[in-house]
């Protein structure tokens, strides 16, 4: 089963993620289905998809190696 990309809501959350091998800021948003956050780098358009899960984080920023 694959994570979907879609999200359409207004307000939505967010995580801040710096793409360090682009070296860019990026933003994955919480999907329709609640239970990823998805997108893209910004510059090499890399998808990424974060789950949600029990005993998780608090954190909000976070660093990624798109290439």
């Amino acid at each position: 089963m694959s994570t979907s990309f879609k999200t359409t809501k207004t307000n939505k959350r967010f995580l801040g993620v710096r793409f360090a091998s682009c070296n860019c800021y990026g933003r994955l948003y919480l999907n329709d289905d609640g239970v990823a956050y998805v997108g893209r780098c910004p510059k090499c358009y890399t998808p990424f998809s974060v789950r949600i899960g029990n005993g998780g984080t608090d954190s909000r920023m976070f660093v990624a190696n798109c290439r």
